[in-house]
């Protein structure tokens, strides 16, 4: 059997609530030379099941892999990703949708462009309600300044929008494990880094599903992670070395403060890392005084 064009990559955990809806519209593609992989990562619902029963209604290959052992979003992307025999690599999560077009229209992109990452745009909407709740789009300013605008944040690629040469993904090494939660950042910026071409192919064609219960949960985890990407691309001379230095300095400051009350120890540890990479600012020596302090009437040391 020849490879197919695309690889669609599904990480899966707990997954059974949504994952027909996200198969069945994958079914409908007008662009059909496709593989589908799924991964479950650790947990054992009705997941393989689901996934078993689509791949007797579709003629594209089907496979199904599991973890034994949760190993995070990164990973478990990467075990689909070192299983693709495509040219390219579609993701998407198993609770987002594409619309029909979706696959069609990035590949007629990418051959108008060359590009080697490219990205439609998202419709965010309600997991329960079901109602469209934002549109996700580069601003036109965001696209002049990439890739400044990347590195900033302020130009944000979901996942489930992608496409991307298989090669540029296996160059770079694929998603950080070590980065669980703003894993897809860093892995752009690497892609960039390894000068790979972006394109945005400027249809709707990505329905991102929010839920209402994971919004702030985990945001000392989110900050620490956003701080410890600006500091891996520290040595990124596309991008202003003072620049480099203020916005590593500033993360760790907002991840020190996060945790400053439940945990100071931790808290000087951030502080720290934000005072190596900008010595002498007032509000940093403030703060690191305010997490020894706090750490000395806990009785810990400092």
């Amino acid at each position: 059997m020849p490879d197919p064009l695309i690889s669609i990559c599904i990480p899966a955990y707990k997954a059974e609530r949504f994952i027909g809806e996200t198969l069945a519209s994958i079914r409908v593609q007008t662009f059909t030379d496709w593989e589908l992989i799924v991964v479950e990562d650790g947990s054992h619902d009705g997941t393989e099941e689901i996934v078993h029963a689509f791949a007797q209604t579709v003629t594209q290959p089907v496979v199904f892999l599991r973890h034994d052992v949760n190993r995070g979003l990164p990973g478990t992307r990467n075990t689909a990703i070192a299983k693709a025999r495509g040219e390219w690599i579609a993701l998407i999560d198993a609770d987002d949708l594409w619309t029909p077009d979706h696959l069609e229209k990035l590949l007629q992109t990418a051959r108008r462009t060359q590009a080697d990452l490219l990205h439609s745009g998202v419709v965010m909407f309600d997991s329960d309600t079901g109602r469209d709740v934002e549109t996700r789009v580069p601003s036109p300013e965001a696209a002049t300044a990439f890739p400044l605008s990347l590195y900033l944040g302020s130009y944000i690629i979901q996942p489930s929008s992608t496409l991307i040469r298989t090669t540029f993904c296996r160059q770079v090494g694929g998603f950080d494990p070590t980065c669980r939660y703003v894993e897809d950042r860093d892995f752009w910026l690497r892609l960039i880094r390894a000068d790979a071409k972006i394109a945005y192919e400027p249809t709707h064609s990505c329905r991102y599903r929010q839920h209402a219960t994971a919004m702030t949960k985990n945001a000392a985890a989110m900050a620490e992670g956003v701080a410890g990407v600006f500091e891996r691309h520290l040595d990124w001379d596309a991008i202003p070395h003072s620049l480099r230095l203020e916005r590593t300095a500033d993360a760790w400051f907002s991840a020190g403060r996060i945790v400053l009350r439940d945990n100071p120890a931790l808290a000087r540890t951030h502080f720290r890392r934000a005072l190596h990479h900008q010595t002498g600012s007032p509000r940093l020596l403030f703060f690191w005084c305010v997490a020894v302090i706090l750490g000395i009437f806990r009785g810990k040391s400092v």
